[in-house]
């Protein structure tokens, strides 16, 4: 840890770990691109196989990160490196048995799920004004992957799809082993800009937005792939694509976002959606062209929710495995499903084009009114929430487990708490409302000051490591104080944490 106290946040070997970051992760996405027979577009026979493994593996790596089993990307680097070797030594085996097909898809579905969730720890250690744009370089490089190798090596598509494959591997490895210079390298002791609670209300209407989002999308995808159109791989659709990223770097560059809000680019894209559908039943464009306009609009949506997990996860100090996994495992799992009623309607009715624009113009219309009155909710009662704090409780004030003596003889026994290896930030615990909370808290449970301490850190988003690293603890000795102290108040969560505190300051709990 020496050799990293005096880096800067924009040294050369940070500057290089970025660029070969966004590179890498361009390629991985590039190369899932020109893989014909795996990924969401594909017309395989198999491929929904491949599309439930792929979200499957999200959402299990999110439990697993959510009960804190996982907050390392070294192990998923390992088995996505393994599968992927397995889905390579399949397609070159030439058995085209349904069983080595199925096979195929699950390993590649598999292996994509664990590196994506790999590149997004290593751009999780960025800050946000560096690591958004670096995810929209890396979008720009995965749009032009496609049409360069078409027009310079058009045969030569397998060699440079094997070629990206082992490039991003290499540059994601070299990126891990960085990992931790770079976070010692932007560390921040900036608090979080809003609650753990509000961070988790925004997560779940951003999961809901991505399910019906996707789960229309994937409807349309297979319902053209059964009839023959087929646009994700087609020079528009990457054309489209580079001026998405190009404007979307361009923004970031421009704005400098320190956090991304997918509340506002939610309704934007289903909005966007449903006029595309509307143009092309009116016969508008042609049905390419505006399958062309759907891809580049999922594709950048998704995008978007990088952007936005990744600012959380960093502002937080949290694994992206949890928050990601969850919104991307939801959305694959929604394009499989669209893709299945798809192919359900399309074996038992003989439904006709115009029908299925217009039922889905409706039901993004629909999506489109409970993500705006969600929103508009939400932000009602953010508001009246903060009606109710003081005008002086917000900033500046000591803590309540800083100035109380200590709740029983165990908290003597400790000594005085060590200060942080850095400035404690002021978190939510620090407005007049909270402290009240937490003193309430500890006197009525008898928790010894450093309880309180790391409950109140706890509570505002802060992870064990994050706070193994403050007060200069083992994370070990950080779950120890949670553990007592959850067993102290009868909880076992920190959302029964949360849920407690907002008890005790509504007045509503004695």
């Amino acid at each position: 840890m020496n050799e990293n106290k005096n880096c800067e946040p924009l040294s050369p070997k940070i500057i290089a770990l970025a660029l070969v970051a966004s590179v890498g992760f361009g390629l991985l996405q590039g190369a899932r691109l020109l893989d014909l027979g795996t990924g969401p577009y594909s017309s395989n026979l198999y491929a929904l196989c491949g599309l439930v493994a792929d979200g499957l593996a999200f959402i299990v790596i999110a439990a697993l990160s959510y009960l804190g089993r996982l907050d390392r990307a070294r192990p998923l680097f390992i088995i996505a490196v393994a599968a992927s070797l397995l889905y390579a030594a399949l397609s070159v085996s030439n058995i085209s048995s349904p069983p080595m097909l199925i096979a195929m898809q699950i390993t590649a579905g598999i292996g994509w799920a664990l590196s994506v969730l790999c590149w997004m720890e290593v751009f999780t250690s960025y800050r946000p004004q560096i690591s958004l744009p670096l995810i929209a370089v890396a979008y720009l490089i995965n749009a032009l992957l496609l049409p360069l190798t078409m027009a310079l090596v058009p045969h030569g598509r397998d060699v440079v799809l094997i070629a990206s494959f082992v490039l991003s591997n290499a540059a994601l490895l070299w990126c891990l082993r960085n990992n931790r210079y770079v976070i010692s390298c932007m560390h921040e002791s900036a608090p979080p800009s809003t609650s753990l609670a509000e961070a988790l209300a925004r997560t779940k209407r951003a999961v809901a937005n991505t399910c019906a989002f996707s789960m229309i999308c994937g409807f349309i995808v297979e319902f053209d792939i059964l009839n023959n159109l087929q646009y994700a791989q087609a020079n528009l659709t990457g054309l489209l694509g580079i001026i998405a990223a190009a404007a979307m770097l361009g923004a970031l560059l421009v704005f400098r976002p320190a956090k991304a809000n997918l509340d506002y680019i939610s309704p934007i894209a289903a909005f966007a959606l449903a006029t595309v559908l509307a143009v092309r039943s009116l016969d508008l464009v042609s049905d390419y062209a505006a399958g062309s306009l759907m891809t580049t609009f999922l594709i950048s949506f998704y995008v978007l929710l990088w952007l936005m997990f990744i600012s959380e996860a960093h502002e937080r100090k949290l694994p992206s495995f949890f928050l990601l996994g969850l919104a991307l495992g939801v959305a694959r799992l929604s394009v499989a499903s669209g893709r299945f009623t798809a192919q359900l309607l399309m074996e038992r009715f003989d439904i006709e084009a115009h029908m299925v624009l217009t039922a889905s113009i409706w039901l993004l219309v629909a999506a489109l009114s409970l993500m705006l009155l969600r929103h508009l909710r939400s932000a009602s009662r953010d508001r009246a929430g903060k009606a109710t704090l003081r005008p002086d409780g917000m900033k500046g004030q000591p803590t309540a487990c800083a100035n109380e003596p200590p709740a029983t003889e165990a908290s003597a026994t400790e000594g005085p708490a060590k200060a942080p290896a850095v400035e404690a930030p002021h978190t939510p615990a620090a407005n007049a409302r909270t402290t009240n909370t937490m003193l309430e808290l500890k006197r009525a449970f008898r928790l010894t000051d450093r309880e309180c301490e790391i409950l109140g850190e706890f509570a505002a988003g802060r992870s064990a490591r994050y706070l193994a690293e403050s007060f200069v603890l083992s994370e070990h000795t950080i779950k120890t104080h949670l553990r007592r102290a959850y067993a102290k108040m009868g909880i076992h969560s920190r959302q029964e944490l949360l849920d407690l505190m907002e008890s005790v300051g509504n007045g509503a709990w004695t």
